[in-house]
């Protein structure tokens, strides 16, 4: 094991998960690597690290509430002149 990579339990130090961040998925150094997929500590550190919490959703705009309302109701006038031609 790289010492520089590991720390004294075995898992990835700072510098460790550095490099593991600045590389594409699979072109990670193979001791890693390895490492990494066998080491529950570890993929729980990289999964908090990379994890990025959801920015709050916006308020919803008016014009497309209105849009639905309209639709609905759009709908329902349908379903009503429909089952007066077929009743009627």
């Amino acid at each position: 094991m790289s010492e520089t990579w590991f720390d004294a339990r075995g898992c990835l130090n700072d510098r460790g998960m550095t490099v593991l961040r600045g590389v594409v998925p699979g072109a990670a150094p193979a001791e890693l690597a390895s490492h990494l997929a066998g080491c529950a500590r570890c993929q729980q550190r990289v999964l908090a690290v990379e994890s990025v919490p959801r920015p709050p959703a916006g308020k919803p705009r008016v014009w497309r509430n209105l849009l639905v309302l309209g639709a609905a109701l759009l709908l329902l006038l349908v379903g009503m002149a429909v089952t007066v031609v077929l009743v009627g």
